[in-house]
């Protein structure tokens, strides 16, 4: 703990001499599962739910112009839920999931506006990869419920990747808020029999707005 202190402290006069912005966003996750038993059969009648997502972290620019890059937390939600006719079952997925978040933002286009308090408008795409671990999830078979704890499906940790694009507006010297789309796939990283044919995969659609706090010294105009 204490070493996390002193690292912190000596890496505050970095972040203001970068001139970074520290950010909190949250929105909605449209997510689905793709799934295959061990027969490699898919999952009929499957389909997908809504949840949501916080993340936050920091955000800053690079020595190429216009592209920015980004690191921080997240945690998400996902789900699914799905029927057999034939056995006459009813089933749902509530996975809770924390991760971190590294992404690349490119501005394609940057106007400054004087009139008034100096403000900007950035319209940008962005490309992001995110390691996610389950902390929370249960299956519901009709009425009674499950913890997925330990779950070979969900025991393993997801990597996401990620693309999508956005629009941000200061309103200040300090204080910026955008809104933003990513979508993607999470597959898990698994190591074990090659053969094994049960697979699953989750879809996401991330819809967000999130807030930018510039620290000391940032100078987003290049």
């Amino acid at each position: 703990m204490k070493k996390s202190v002193c690292l912190a402290i000596l890496l505050l006069p970095a972040l203001y001499v970068c001139g970074q912005q520290v950010y909190v966003e949250s929105g909605t996750v449209i997510s689905a599962f793709h799934y295959r038993n061990s027969e490699g059969e898919s999952l009929s009648n499957l389909f997908g739910s809504n949840s949501f997502f916080m993340q936050a972290g920091y955000h800053s620019i690079t020595k190429t112009n216009r592209l920015n890059y980004s690191a921080g937390v997240s945690y998400s939600g996902y789900g699914a839920s799905g029927s057999d006719s034939t056995l006459g079952n009813y089933f749902e997925w509530d996975v809770r999931y924390i991760g971190i978040d590294l992404g690349l933002d490119y501005e394609i286009i940057k106007k400054r506006f004087t009139t008034g308090a100096l403000s900007e408008l950035t319209v940008y795409i962005k490309a992001a990869i995110s390691p996610e671990y389950m902390i929370q999830g249960t299956q519901t078979i009709n009425k009674d419920v499950y913890d997925l704890a330990g779950v070979e499906q969900f025991r393993y940790p997801f990597i996401f990747a990620r693309g999508g694009a956005g629009i941000c507006y200061s309103i200040n010297r300090t204080i910026s808020l955008y809104a933003e789309y990513m979508g993607g796939e999470g597959f898990p990283v698994k190591i074990g029999d090659r053969d094994d044919k049960e697979k699953l995969r989750i879809a996401s659609h991330n819809i967000g707005f999130g807030l930018y706090v510039n620290l000391p010294g940032y100078k987003s105009w290049r």
